[in-house]
């Protein structure tokens, strides 16, 4: 079958990257022809744009701006390795960034599925038109299969207003299948959109390891790897200050593999600090790791699949239902850290990489719930 992925924009951070590959890969493993939309909402007008400009220079002359007023100009060589990754490895379909556009790409292209996911695509403050993502220009086709694949909500509570409820929930019911990333998932699916829904892993949790060694090629290290691995969104000395604990109690060193400066960030003048790696080099420190301390889901995400010792750090800000559902299952809750001033180090030789075989079973579940609804 022809398929589109629907999913937030790609380029700016490492796990959507990762989870638009997998899901890729995961399709086209089944005999599917996939295209995932190259779909950036515009947001902002080209005057608003414009209008930003001289705040941002007044943000330079008080000195509370580092960063370029025009940083956005500068993304194609900040984004160069990303964006290099998505080239050689995700099928992409031309640049989207509205409606009008989504309707001629799709009345050019027959599709038999759309799938939506995965990632925060259900979560209102990370998807502006939110709609988008519930195919509301697809509302009145009823040739083409709608689905979700592990659409995350982020966070256990809702965000969305009465109106975005409303009418969210009408086109929800449109849905041939829904499938959601975390148990809280299902639970404000039938509560808030009225609609029944399955928990299924991430789809980078479909592969196995060799898949993504594969990618690696000789970035590989193989053996059992050396130092503690960082790959912290939110950063702050406390959450640096586990990791090097971790690193004193296993006699190593830290190291990172992420771009100084994140896109928010105001605190550089310098173009370097905002460049990200390449997708390759951050997934190879993950293989080559000893340990892993992490703030991110995905960062979570491939210490286990890497069968890595880890330690995640709940991010309340982001959401940490995403953490508390996976683990959960898994068993492994005693990788979750909360309270980052209060940990007992002694507890790191119970740390374990996480039992395959249950992971195993829950990736049956979600294979099962493709197949089922593909077919």
């Amino acid at each position: 079958m022809k398929i589109a992925i629907m999913t937030q924009p790609l380029g700016k951070n490492y796990g959507g990257m990762m989870q638009a590959y997998a899901l890729q890969k995961v399709l086209r493993n089944l005999g599917h022809e996939v295209t995932t939309i190259d779909y950036n909402y515009a947001e902002s007008s080209i005057f608003r744009k414009m209008a930003r400009l001289p705040y941002r220079f007044l943000q330079k002359l008080t000195g509370k701006r580092k960063a370029p007023i025009n940083l956005e100009a500068k993304l194609p060589y900040i984004l160069e390795h990303t964006q290099q990754f998505i080239k050689q490895n995700i099928s992409m379909s031309e640049y989207v960034d509205n409606d009008a556009a989504l309707n001629k790409h799709f009345d050019s292209n027959s599709y038999d599925v759309v799938v939506v996911g995965s990632d925060q695509t259900w979560r209102p403050r990370y998807s502006p038109n939110i709609y988008n993502f519930y195919l509301d220009f697809l509302k009145h086709n009823k040739n083409i299969k709608k689905i979700t694949y592990a659409s995350s909500f982020g966070v256990d509570n809702w965000e969305y207003s009465s109106e975005q409820t409303d009418k969210c929930a009408e086109l929800a019911a449109l849905f041939d299948a829904i499938s959601v990333r975390e148990e809280s998932g299902v639970e404000l699916c039938e509560k808030h959109l009225n609609v029944k829904s399955e928990c299924v892993l991430d789809p980078t949790l479909l592969l196995t390891k060799e898949d993504y060694i594969e990618l690696l090629g000789s970035k590989f290290k193989g053996g059992k790897g050396e130092g503690v691995f960082t790959y912290v969104l939110d950063s702050s000395q406390a959450k640096m200050a586990v990791a090097e604990n971790v690193s004193k109690q296993l006699n190593t060193h830290v190291f990172k593999c992420q771009a100084k400066c994140s896109l928010g960030s105001l605190a550089s003048s310098s173009l370097q600090d905002y460049k990200m790696p390449a997708v390759q080099d951050w997934l190879a420190s993950f293989a080559n790791a000893e340990f892993i301390v992490t703030d991110s889901f995905h960062g979570m995400v491939f210490s286990i699949m890497f069968e890595k010792p880890f330690l995640v750090i709940a991010n309340k800000k982001r959401g940490a239902a995403r953490f508390e559902s996976l683990l959960n299952k898994l068993q492994a809750e005693e990788h979750l850290i909360y309270d980052v001033n209060n940990i007992d180090y002694s507890i790191l030789s119970n740390i374990k990489p996480v039992d395959k075989e249950k992971l195993n079973v829950l990736k049956s579940d979600s294979v099962n719930f493709i197949h089922k609804y593909l077919n």
